[in-house]
C-alpha cells in the first residue's frame, strides 16, 4: 500500500485506508462516508490531507476526527487547518491526556456522537494505558460482508520488516513484524492491565469475530479466521 494515497477497501464501498508517516514508522488512517455529505477519519495523518479531494473532491462536507488514543493525534491539527469547523472526539480516558496536549476541543466518543452508519459501533477495550477506541461493524447477512473490527495499538500486520533499520531494530526487540502480532511494547508498555484486556478481548472474539481487521499499523487483513488467529495470539501472548 502505497503512502499518503487514500485506498478503497474491497467490498467496503464506504471505507478507505492510508498510511502515513510518522517519526520513524508508518501508520494508519481509516475514513469512514457516514452520509452523502458526512465523513469520520480516524487517526488523521496530514501526509493523507493532499490526496483528500481525490476521494472527497466536495469541501463543503462534515468532517470528524478520531483520536483512537491519546497518542494517534499528531495530525489532527493540520486536519483542523483545513476544516476548522471539524470536530474532535476520544475516548474519555485519551481526552485527558489530549487536552493536556492542546486540543482544548477534544469531546468524549459516545452511543450517540459522532453519529456512524447504523451498522457501525464503538467498542472500548480496558486495560489499555492510552485510551483505545475500535470502531467495528456488524457482519451483513445481506450483503455477505464480515464483521470488521477497526483497532488502534493492541494487534499489528506488518507484511515485512522496515526497511529503515531503527523501525527495523525496535520491530525485531518487540517481536512486532512480520505478519499478525501483538507486541512486546503492547503487552508491557500500552497494556496496563492486561488481565482486564486478556479475557475482554476473548469475550469479544467469541461473539463478534471480524473477518476483516484494519490496525492502526500495518496492512489491512481479511480472513475467514481472522478471529481464531487473534484468540490464539493473546491466549499465547498474554
Amino acid at each position: 500500500m502505497k503512502k499518503h494515497i487514500w485506498h478503497p477497501v474491497e467490498g467496503y464501498p464506504e471505507l478507505f485506508v492510508g498510511q502515513y508517516l510518522v517519526p520513524g514508522f508508518m501508520s494508519n488512517s481509516v475514513a469512514v462516508q457516514v452520509g452523502e455529505k458526512t465523513w469520520l477519519v480516524m487517526s488523521p495523518g496530514a501526509g493523507l490531507l493532499d490526496d483528500w479531494s481525490r476521494i472527497c473532491p466536495d469541501p463543503d462536507v462534515e468532517i470528524t476526527l478520531i483520536c483512537p488514543n491519546s497518542f494517534h493525534y499528531m495530525g489532527v491539527s493540520d486536519w483542523l487547518a483545513r476544516f476548522p469547523e471539524a470536530r474532535v472526539f476520544a475516548s474519555a480516558k485519551a481526552s485527558t491526556r489530549l487536552r493536556k496536549k492542546g486540543l482544548a476541543q477534544v469531546q468524549v466518543i459516545s452511543d450517540s456522537a459522532p453519529r456512524l452508519p447504523s451498522d457501525y459501533f464503538w467498542r472500548i477495550p480496558p486495560g489499555h494505558r492510552g485510551g483505545d477506541i475500535w470502531l467495528c461493524k456488524r457482519p451483513s447477512s445481506r450483503s455477505r460482508q464480515g464483521g470488521v473490527w477497526i483497532i488502534c495499538d493492541s494487534f499489528l500486520n506488518y507484511q515485512r520488516k522496515s526497511n529503515r533499520w531503527l523501525a527495523r531494530t525496535v520491530q525485531t526487540l518487540a517481536d512486532a513484524a512480520p505478519g499478525l502480532k501483538l507486541s512486546r511494547v503492547i503487552k508491557w508498555v500500552l497494556l496496563d492491565n492486561r488481565r482486564a484486556f486478556r479475557p475482554w478481548v476473548l469475550k469479544e472474539l467469541a461473539s463478534e469475530s471480524p473477518s476483516l481487521l484494519i490496525p492502526m499499523h500495518g496492512e489491512p487483513l481479511e480472513s475467514p479466521d481472522i478471529g481464531v488467529q487473534l484468540a490464539r495470539i493473546v491466549k499465547e501472548t498474554l
